[in-house]
């Protein structure tokens, strides 16, 4: 943790950072702007980590072409999603309907999963379409499909729901086999969600090795179990791809070991997600990625002064160098945890630039910012890790008039529960325009797309002399 230091010189005293910072405990309402990214059901869902609470859900996508959205796209990933929900179904009652199930026949779990999955697609009723998004960098349409729990319980716990079963699998086998196929298609599109999530995965560990060149032993080997988590579910991924075409040649052959696959590939990637998102770093460098994504020839850079990841001893003054490609408007936002009870954390988020005594945070292309070069900003207790991220925009943010005016001559500052609210604070105040370049997002019927942004963060780890 660091901190602003006064000096006897100086024509206005800086206040300590975060010590005797006015915490303004003011959640400002986020621009819809925000949304311009993945919407969180949708990076929930790619990191396996989707719930909703009382309803049963389908996510899935398809492919279009050109700036607006076609009615057969829109149509294919409606049913891709309702096919997602009615093999997620299938799979997760086949144990409680088969001992009522009259059975005739020695049928295999593949069958059995199938015609649950035909029977569940054919008479489920009161699924209803919770939301939908354009990924304006992959040209994909996404949909979430939801229905209520109890409601379909009730539906597939009746008796004519397990008769239409036990029908189909004795007397219907053409329709169970149509169904095996749309399972291992529902499994292939899972795959392209894994393959694309790993993707990220493997962009994010070349930023985990950018950022941690200077820092000490200890962190380093903290940030290498992740890759090393990454690495093995890439390899899981692999797998998982392989049997997918061998299934796609023999259907149905190897649909209950294909099932057991994605569970666990699936579980990974969870497990992975839920690490990122409880790392402040990993959080913001796995978003920093959404806005690259989004605008690939912008760029912006922060390091500290003696490189990323290094660590400074208590009492050294410290200094952050940002650069962007092209002319724009800069924030820096600095985020500390302190531990207040055993196992919890007040995570606190700093507006650092600008300040009330340094407005002007218009940098041009190339040009050189130091935020830190008056020697305000102090290796002080707490020790750890301290997190400091910038967001550029081409646009002036709309919400640092208030901001400043919050500070009361220091800094402002604002306490969050976890990373999002850091997300939150970085890009509140990015308008949204009509699109006159690039990419536009249908939103409600109209064409809008967010300013021009690009983000980045570096760390560095603080300690006692």
């Amino acid at each position: 943790m660091f901190r602003g230091k006064n000096r006897s010189h100086r024509k206005y005293p800086l206040p300590c950072l975060p010590a005797c910072l006015f915490f303004i405990f003011i959640i400002l309402t986020v621009s819809d702007s925000t949304a311009a990214y993945r919407p969180d059901w949708l990076q929930a869902h790619q990191e396996g980590t989707l719930q909703i609470k009382g309803a049963y859900h389908g996510v899935s996508f398809a492919p279009f072409d050109g700036e607006t959205l076609d009615y057969d796209a829109m149509r294919l990933a409606k049913d891709r999603a309702l096919d997602e929900l009615c093999y997620q179904l299938s799979v997760s009652i086949r144990s409680k309907v088969e001992d009522r199930m009259i059975k005739k026949g020695d049928y295999e779990e593949q069958q059995i999963v199938s015609s649950l999955f035909v029977s569940t697609r054919k008479v489920l009723s009161g699924i209803e379409e919770r939301d939908k998004w354009s990924d304006p960098s992959d040209h994909q349409y996404w949909v979430l499909l939801v229905i209520n729990k109890q409601d379909a319980d009730r539906q597939l716990e009746q008796q004519a729901f397990i008769n239409e079963v036990a029908d189909r699998l004795e007397y219907k086998q053409e329709e169970i086999l149509e169904g095996i196929k749309q399972i291992s298609s529902v499994l292939a599109n899972n795959m392209q969600v894994y393959a694309d999530r790993m993707d990220r995965l493997e962009n994010l560990m070349k930023i985990i090795d950018s950022k941690v060149g200077s820092t000490g032993d200890q962190t380093k080997e903290e940030y290498a179990l992740i890759r090393q988590e990454i690495i093995r579910a890439d390899e899981g991924r692999k797998e998982y791809e392989q049997r997918i075409a061998a299934s796609q040649e023999k259907q149905g052959e190897q649909i209950r070991e294909l099932i057991r696959q994605n569970r666990n590939l699936q579980d990974m990637l969870a497990r992975i997600g839920d690490r990122i998102q409880n790392d402040y770093f990993l959080a913001l460098a796995n978003d920093d990625l959404e806005y690259q994504d989004l605008n690939p020839d912008f760029k912006v850079t922060i390091d500290p002064d003696k490189g990323q990841g290094a660590d400074y001893a208590e009492g050294e003054k410290v200094r952050f160098r940002i650069c962007a490609s092209r002319g724009c408007y800069i924030k820096v936002i600095y985020l500390s945890s302190v531990a207040e009870k055993a196992g919890t954390e007040k995570k606190t988020n700093t507006l650092l630039f600008p300040n009330e005594h340094d407005r002007d945070n218009w940098i041009g292309p190339g040009e050189l910012k130091v935020v830190g070069d008056r020697g305000e900003l102090e290796v002080q207790p707490p020790f750890g890790k301290d997190i400091i991220t910038v967001i550029a925009s081409v646009n002036q943010f709309s919400d640092l008039k208030d901001l400043l005016a919050r500070a009361r001559g220091g800094f402002y500052s604002e306490d969050t529960v976890n990373a999002r609210g850091a997300l939150s604070l970085r890009t509140r105040g990015v308008a949204v325009v009509q699109p006159e370049t690039g990419w536009a997002i249908p939103v409600g019927g109209t064409h809008v797309q967010t300013v021009p942004t690009a983000t980045d963060t570096c760390f560095i780890i603080s300690r006692p002399k």
